[in-house]
């Protein structure tokens, strides 16, 4: 199972080839990380940043770019949770043009659970724990 974001390109992602610049790749992949708590989770992240203090740091990336997103194209940012570990886990990510389902990126990102204030590294809580379960 997966979880799938539109995200529609804007202005402000782009370079001066007209194509998005390739941070904007992994800023993309946040935006649906994002909304996946919005939609699935008992938290926001938000909620999770703000007022818990808890988050979810990148500590490894791995990707491959393979075709350009150009400004107005709609990107289906589709994330599905590969392996879960006591503090962490590692999320695919694949970055399709909506016009012709051509994949433009593809990811393996993993993030840590941790203490925003304390810096410190925190187990997975049990009901973001299950939740990720349910699609891994």
């Amino acid at each position: 199972m997966a979880f799938t974001s539109l995200l529609k390109i804007r202005f402000d992602d782009v370079d001066g080839a007209g194509i998005v610049y390739y941070p904007q790749f992994f800023h993309l992949c946040h935006k649906a990380f994002e909304d996946f708590f919005d939609d699935a989770a008992s938290v926001s992240y938000p909620q999770l940043i703000n007022e818990q203090r808890r988050g979810f740091p990148t500590v490894a990336i791995h990707s491959d770019f393979s075709a350009s997103l150009r400004y107005g194209d709609i990107a289906l940012v589709t994330l599905e949770i590969d392996k879960i570990g006591r503090s962490s886990a590692t999320f695919s990510y694949e970055i399709r043009r909506k016009q012709d389902s051509k994949l433009c990126f593809s990811a393996k990102i993993t993030k840590v659970f941790m203490d925003l204030d304390s810096k410190q590294v925190l187990p997975i809580p049990d009901d973001i724990r299950a939740l990720w379960e349910s699609i891994l």
